[in-house]
């Protein structure tokens, strides 16, 4: 039998049981013996476009050592050397430029952006903690509370004391947006789409965000500066988190830090969790004037995707909906035994904090970010805030 195959290249390549039979033609022969023979053929008019087409074949066969299409951005997995990683865009690995390419992992494509194994950070053998987690060991601890919208109830008065409420306007006429999360006696943590429109100041220390009272007065502090990450996208939204610099220290011995949450690791579903704000507590989108708080629990990621996916109703709010969790999301919900919603961000409340109670400590697991209308069975998505601790700590506490 005879299989031509025309392949453009300059000079025969032997190989075992390869030999050479002609020198006007390149082709597959089987003979009697069982032997193969590749042979060139000098003539061929599209050797050139062929020739592309063989390089661009091997440049990809060995550009990366593995090519796994399941997984996908957010997922685990596994690096060259057995070390656990995380899917991330090729981009935003630093983790690449310390590897030759041939030892990439590939996870999977998101459009022309290359999803890639990139390795976990690790702490040192002597376990040195971030600066976060140092800054965290000084602040204030937070009074023993009951266990920490729609469906919500009233906050008590001192249960926030890091969570403040953005201004908008001066003088007569003031509106009031979104959460922000004080992190230092300078900095408050918020998400970036709550930043259209610069905010003015930033009320604190108060559960009636209208509250006028002389006896318990709100503080209100001005902003000096607003920094929206810098791969902060809106449509769908990715990177939705910002710092904000106050006008000055923050000296009031009632307000208090949160913690950030710095486990890449999200915590398990079965673990309580809070959220906060003065956004709707009911579907019909009225604001409340009186700080709300419920309860949630964190989705599987594998779960929230299939939701994500899977949902038909095209019932979008103005939040703006993503159709896969990145990296740097989480989804969150209350539910009881039945899986009925009991507990749901909703308008007002974007870049309230998703917060873990240990102990007499608060950490800052997420910013609430986008989802579904208020009420519904669909899953609020909050901006992780372990994704984004290298950035947070580079301009918060920066190395001296």
């Amino acid at each position: 039998y005879r299989v031509w195959y025309r392949i453009p290249f300059r000079s025969v390549v032997e190989y075992p049981g390869v030999t050479r039979e002609e020198d006007n033609d390149f082709g597959l022969t089987g003979s009697q013996s069982g032997s193969r023979k590749f042979v060139m053929d000098r003539s061929m008019p599209n050797r050139a476009l062929v020739t592309v087409l063989l390089i661009v074949w091997f440049g990809a066969a060995i550009a990366f050592a593995t090519i796994d299409n399941d997984r996908f951005e957010g997922d685990s997995c596994a690096l060259a050397d057995g070390s656990d990683g995380t899917c991330r865009r090729d981009f935003e690995c630093e983790y690449l430029k310390t590897i030759p390419q041939k030892l990439w992992i590939k996870c999977s494509f998101d459009k022309n952006v290359s999803i890639v194994c990139c390795r976990n950070p690790s702490r040192t053998r002597f376990d040195v903690k971030s600066r976060s987690e140092q800054m965290c060991e000084s602040f204030d601890q937070f009074n023993d509370v009951d266990d920490h919208i729609y469906g919500g109830t009233a906050a008590a008065a001192d249960e926030f004391p890091y969570l403040g409420a953005l201004g908008f306007g001066n003088g007569g006429e003031v509106s009031f947006r979104c959460g922000a999360n004080l992190i230092s006696d300078r900095y408050m943590l918020t998400a970036a789409h709550c930043l259209a429109e610069r905010p003015s100041f930033v009320r604190l220390g108060v559960v009636d965000i209208m509250s006028n009272s002389k006896t318990d007065p709100p503080v209100d502090i001005g902003i000096e500066d607003v920094i929206s990450h810098p791969q902060y996208k809106g449509r769908p939204l990715a990177n939705d988190i910002a710092l904000l610099k106050l006008n000055r220290t923050v000296t009031e011995d009632f307000l208090k830090q949160i913690c950030l949450y710095t486990n890449l690791s999200d915590p398990l579903p079965d673990v309580p969790l809070t959220i906060a704000g003065w956004g709707s507590n009911e579907t019909a989108g009225i604001m409340s004037p009186l700080l709300q708080k419920a309860n949630v629990t964190t989705y599987e990621r594998d779960e929230c995707n299939t939701i994500l996916v899977n949902d038909k109703s095209q019932v979008l709010s103005n939040r703006r909906i993503v159709a896969k969790l990145n990296a740097d999301q989480l989804c969150a919900l209350g539910r009881n035994e039945t899986g009925h919603n009991t507990g749901d961000t909703c308008i007002g409340d974007s870049g309230g904090p998703l917060e873990l109670a240990i102990g007499r400590r608060r950490w800052l697991v997420g910013l609430t970010s986008t989802g579904k209308p208020c009420g519904t069975n669909f899953p609020g998505i909050y901006t992780r805030v372990s994704y984004f601790v290298d950035w947070i700590e580079s301009i918060v506490w920066p190395e001296k």
